[in-house]
């Protein structure tokens, strides 16, 4: 007699079919692999140039000790769009500067996007490839979190302005008298900063970002190189947007580019403009020096490590060196009205404006080659439109954005007299608040106007223009 058998072994012994993933898994496995390498090859990415976009600078006051921040919540959209949808105006880069294919072909089928009518206040390159831009975004009223009025927003690039996405953006809004940020720089891709006025940072690719406690102060202008980041920060009284108004007191401050540690800079703290009228300042770095126009027109220099002492800049005879022009209050985003520094080629170029007579001004433009000690001029920039801007490139010639345009010098400050062009496709209604180049052949601006939604693009050293639409 057979022994009885239990319903469960007879179970165990039949054949059974494995169950099969539902049809698409494998395929959305895949897809999901993509979208890690691509967050992976945007962290990694790594530039030798850093190049800004916005305002030059404005500061004040200085603080004893140094300070730091606490982490706080973040805003973005992060809404997926498909790779089928609407291709955004862009420029085409030049074959230099066009991404290859296999980082083409590497972007996943769904990212972040760009809110709607993100209006560009400011841009950074890290590489002749990847940038960031910040600005503020969507409908008011409906931005958020955590409060309605929240619309300030981000976006990258990582094909040299031919697309861009969305990425998390610091949690505040324009700039309100002594709130909100309207301008960014990124050291690396990884670290960055966003500011004007208040202070945020990130050190994670834009993933999170931290405000900074500044005790008051204002930031109004800041650059980073070497793995120091840079900034003047200012007491300021001026209200609304424009918070780099009515600022008498400036100071210099560093931090590693990856601690939150900002410190007062020796040597440059509590600058003040002659009888403490209203005045600004403004930073350049190179890759060995730094520079520092202060308020009073005095040029202060030192190495670009955190906590070097920088000293004022001497004539052979051991004067403060004279400088043709001293910087005045500033405008609206904090932009330099009178005196414009910029690093060019093995020297230093300022462009000294003078008083507008309807939509023309005087721009003389000065050249050092040796650092600040001396000034020679260097001719004058076209007259037509209000200088709002001014860059310089590695070889050399400069670049002056104004109300009208851009203006290109064809060679260099060094030359006995200077040769001029209007930028061609620099058309922007208003005309640009910010011009600077990534290096002598690529370069952005920023329009003065922020509702057209889009940022320009030269690839031939600013000889064209064409406008990239960040959306």
């Amino acid at each position: 007699m057979d022994e009885p058998r239990d319903d469960i072994d007879t179970w165990l012994e039949e054949r059974v079919t494995p169950l099969l993933p539902r049809p698409g898994t494998f395929e959305q496995v895949r897809k999901r692999a993509r979208r890690r390498k691509l967050r992976q090859a945007t962290i990694a990415v790594a530039g030798a140039a850093v190049l800004a976009a916005g305002a030059i600078a404005v500061p004040r006051l200085v603080l004893s000790g140094h300070v730091g921040g606490a982490p706080v919540a973040v805003s973005g959209s992060t809404t997926p769009v498909q790779q089928n949808s609407p291709t955004p105006r862009s420029p085409s880069p030049s074959a230099s500067s066009r991404p290859d294919t296999a980082s083409a072909t590497a972007r996943p089928t769904t990212v972040p996007v760009v809110p709607p009518n993100f209006a560009a206040s400011s841009v950074t390159f890290v590489s002749t490839q990847t940038g960031w831009v910040i600005g503020q975004a969507g409908t008011p009223g409906h931005c958020g979190p955590p409060k309605a009025y929240i619309c300030t927003s981000m976006a990258a690039t990582i094909d040299a302005g031919h697309t861009w996405y969305g990425m998390p953006a610091p949690v505040t809004g324009a700039p309100n008298g002594s709130t909100g940020v309207s301008q960014v720089r990124s050291l690396d891709g990884v670290h960055g900063w966003a500011y004007g006025p208040q202070l945020w940072a990130t050190h994670n690719s834009s993933r999170t970002w931290r405000r900074i406690e500044t005790n008051g102060m204002r930031v109004t202008g800041l650059e980073t190189v070497h793995g120091v980041a840079f900034a003047i920060w200012a007491r300021c009284a001026g209200t609304g947007p424009d918070f780099a108004a009515d600022c008498t007191s400036f100071s210099l401050y560093s931090s590693p580019a990856g601690q939150n540690d900002w410190r007062p800079m020796g040597g440059v703290t509590g600058l003040a403009a002659s009888g403490g009228a209203p005045a600004s300042a403004q930073l350049v770095l190179t890759g060995s020096r730094g520079y520092l126009l202060a308020p009073a027109g005095q040029l202060f220099s030192g190495p670009v490590t955190s906590r070097a002492r920088w000293h004022p800049v001497t004539s052979s005879a051991g004067h403060p060196a004279t400088l043709p022009c001293v910087p005045s209050a500033a405008e609206t985003g904090g932009h330099p009205l009178r005196a414009m520094l910029a690093a060019t080629g093995s020297g230093l170029a300022l462009l000294c404006a003078g008083p507008v007579s309807g939509d023309t001004q005087v721009k003389n433009l000065y050249y050092s080659p040796d650092g600040g000690r001396t000034w020679n001029q260097a001719g004058r920039a076209p007259g037509r439109g209000v200088a709002m801007s001014l860059s310089g490139t590695p070889d050399g010639p400069v670049l002056v954005a104004t109300t009208v345009g851009i203006d290109v010098s064809a060679n260099t400050p060094g030359n006995s007299a200077m040769a001029w062009g209007h930028a061609r496709g620099a058309t922007a209604p208003g005309g640009y608040s910010y011009v600077g180049m990534t290096n002598s052949a690529q370069g952005v601006a920023v329009p003065a106007n922020t509702s057209l939604d889009a940022v320009w693009f030269t690839y031939d050293g600013g000889v064209h223009w064409r406008e990239s639409l960040v959306g």
